[in-house]
C-alpha cells in the first residue's frame, strides 16, 4: 500500500489536500453527468442552480454570490451562452450591467438534471457524515475562520512569535525536547531543500550559479550522481533542516547545503542533523568526507570542529574553487574529543 506523503506534512499541506479533494469531487461529478448523458460540465453547476433559484442576476451579483471572480464568472457565462443554456442581456436601466437568465433550453436542461442533483446531494451528505464525520459543517466553520483572518495574517503572527523566541534565546521546553526524525530524499521533499538553503545563503551571501543548479534540481545534481540528502523533521515545526552528501568521485564526498530554518534555531537541529549525516557517511564507507565554507560562518565552523572536522589545505587546493565564497576547507578526521 502506497504511503500518502501529505499525511506527513499535515496541516502544512492543507491547501494541496483541499485541492486534491476538490479535483476528485469534480472528476466524480463529471462521471455522474456523463453516466446520465447530461452533457454538462460540473463547473457550470453552481451558476445554473443560481439562475434556477433567482431567475435572473447580474454578472457582478452572481460572482459575489458564488465567491468567484468576475472574469471567471464571465467565462462560464459565455460558455453556457454558447450552448444556448442561458441568455445574456443588457440591463434596461444601466447598459453597463449584463443580466443572466436561463434560456428555454436551459430551463429544460435543469429540469432534466434535477433528479440527478437530488441523488448527488444525498450521496454528498452520505460522504460528509460517514465514519461519524461532520465534514460539511466543519468546512463552513473553517471558511468562516479563514474569512475572519487569512492564512497570511496567521502565518505572520506565528513567524514573529517564533522569531521572538529565537531573538530572546527563550525556546519553548516542549519544542526543545521534541524528537527529530531524519528523512531521506524523496522528490516531494525537494522544495524544502531549496527553501531551507536559500534562506541562509541569501541572508549571508549571494546565490551563485552552482547553488541555483543544485538547489533547483537536487535529483539530477546530487541523487542521480550517487549522492544523498537528508532532512530533519521536528515534531511540531515540520521539516526544518537539510544536508547533502555530494559524490565527488574516487570515494570522496562533500558535505554540503546544510541549513536550518530560522524558526528552528536554538533547538540544536543543526548539530543533530550533522551527526546523523556523519554516521550515514560512515555506513557508506566514504574514504574522504570534506566540506567547504566561509569564515563568516563562525558558529557553523565551531560546530564542524566540535564534530571531528579539521581545517585542511589540501582540500582547499583541490576543491576550494567550487564556490567563490569559499575560504575555509575542512576534512572529517573522526570524532572530536570535545564531543565525546
Amino acid at each position: 500500500m502506497n504511503e500518502d506523503f501529505l499525511n506527513e506534512l499535515g496541516e502544512l499541506a492543507l491547501g494541496s489536500r483541499l485541492k486534491r479533494v476538490s479535483e476528485r469531487m469534480m472528476a466524480d461529478a463529471a462521471a455522474v453527468y456523463q453516466h446520465f448523458n447530461m452533457n454538462i460540465q460540473p463547473k457550470w453547476f453552481t451558476l445554473l442552480a443560481l439562475l434556477d433559484k433567482k431567475q435572473q442576476v447580474s454578472v457582478v451579483e452572481a460572482a459575489n454570490l458564488l465567491g468567484l471572480t468576475q472574469p471567471a464568472l464571465s467565462q462560464f457565462s459565455r460558455q453556457l451562452a454558447s450552448k444556448k443554456l442561458i441568455n445574456i442581456t443588457l440591463d434596461s436601466e444601466d447598459s453597463r450591467k449584463r443580466i443572466l437568465s436561463l434560456s428555454l433550453l436551459g430551463r429544460q436542461k435543469v429540469e432534466e438534471m434535477r433528479p440527478v442533483w437530488v441523488a448527488v446531494d444525498k450521496a454528498a451528505k452520505d460522504l460528509c457524515a460517514e465514519f461519524e464525520n461532520h465534514f460539511y459543517g466543519s468546512l463552513q466553520t473553517f471558511e468562516k475562520a479563514l474569512k475572519e483572518r487569512s492564512l497570511l495574517e496567521r502565518s505572520k503572527d506565528h513567524f514573529e512569535q517564533l522569531n521572538s523566541l529565537e531573538n530572546t534565546n527563550i525556546v519553548d521546553t516542549d519544542m526543545r525536547t521534541s524528537p527529530l526524525t531524519f528523512l531521506e530524499f524523496e522528490p516531494e521533499l525537494a522544495p524544502f531543500f531549496e527553501q531551507i538553503n536559500r534562506q541562509w545563503i541569501e541572508k549571508m551571501f549571494v546565490l551563485e550559479d552552482v547553488d541555483k543548479l543544485v538547489l533547483g534540481q537536487p535529483q539530477e545534481y546530487i541523487i542521480d550522481k550517487g549522492g544523498k540528502i537528508w532532512f530533519a523533521k521536528h515534531a511540531q515545526l515540520g521539516v526544518v533542516g537539510a544536508c547533502a552528501l555530494l559524490n565527488k568521485g574516487d570515494g570522496a564526498f562533500e558535505l554540503t547545503k546544510m541549513g536550518v530554518l530560522e524558526n528552528a534555531r536554538g533547538l540544536k537541529v543543526g548539530e543533530k542533523l550533522l551527526q546523523h549525516v556523519i554516521a550515514q557517511a560512515q555506513l557508506l564507507a566514504v574514504d574522504c568526507l570534506f566540506l567547504l565554507t566561509n569564515g563568516k560562518c563562525e558558529a557553523a565552523i565551531h560546530l564542524y570542529e566540535k564534530n571531528g572536522f579539521q581545517h585542511d589545505r589540501e582540500i582547499m587546493e583541490k576543491y576550494g574553487k567550487s564556490y567563490q565564497r569559499c575560504d575555509v576547507a575542512m576534512r572529517w578526521v573522526g570524532t572530536s574529543p570535545e564531543s565525546s
